[in-house]
């Protein structure tokens, strides 16, 4: 089943991330990395940091965990573990694992797709290090007539979705980071360029 487009009655719905008090209590009703564990905690503050919090991101990751604690428990019987410490270990354990392995695999995914983005296209690799260098000074976004975004989007590596690491907010009308986790990205990318300049311009004074 599908509408027909109808701009008169329909529109792009945005949906960001949930801002820091909505990812919080979203986390909490799940039950996972409560901030009664310091471990835990710090990986809360961790995911919504350098990763961000896109909805579905997090749903999918705190089902994932929750699914593999309660497996972990499972797999402990009542005499093993009349306590039910070594149980709750466990889980804490496998929740951990879950979300660290979550952070891991989206800090990877966004390495790349940054990199390409800046280093691959010969043509608009200028384009996008001048959009990205905008949108660290100013993540909330940046607007069209800013940058020459019809060279961006005519780029080859802008349009897989695995090289996407900036998307455009139709509501704001503004181009942005896909996610918290592409700007720490970008960010970290421009920062080891200008250490590895500064460190070339070190050697070339030194051989002088």
């Amino acid at each position: 089943f599908k509408l027909n487009p109808d701009p008169g009655r329909q529109r792009v719905l945005w949906v960001g991330d949930l801002d820091a008090k909505q990812s919080n209590a979203f986390l909490d009703k799940c039950g996972v990395l409560q901030r009664g564990d310091p471990d835990l905690a710090r990986l809360r503050d961790r995911l919504l940091g350098e990763v961000g919090a896109n909805p579905l991101d997090l749903f999918d990751a705190a089902t994932d965990a929750k699914t593999a604690a309660a497996e972990a428990v499972a797999a402990f019987s009542p005499l093993s573990d009349p306590t039910g410490a070594e149980r709750v270990k466990a889980a804490k354990a496998a929740e951990r694992g879950v979300f660290e392995q979550s952070i891991e695999k989206k800090q990877r995914e966004a390495r790349t797709a940054v990199n390409n983005l800046l280093t691959r296209s010969k043509k608009s690799k200028d384009d996008f290090r001048r959009l990205f260098r905008a949108l660290l000074k100013n993540p909330a976004g940046v607007a069209q007539d800013e940058v020459d975004f019809d060279a961006i989007e005519a780029s080859e590596t802008f349009k897989p979705k695995f090289f996407r690491a900036i998307t455009y907010n139709s509501e704001a009308d503004v181009f942005q980071f896909y996610s918290k986790v592409h700007e720490h990205a970008a960010r970290v990318w421009f920062e080891n360029e200008a250490k590895a300049s500064a460190k070339g311009a070190a050697g070339a004074a030194a051989s002088d």
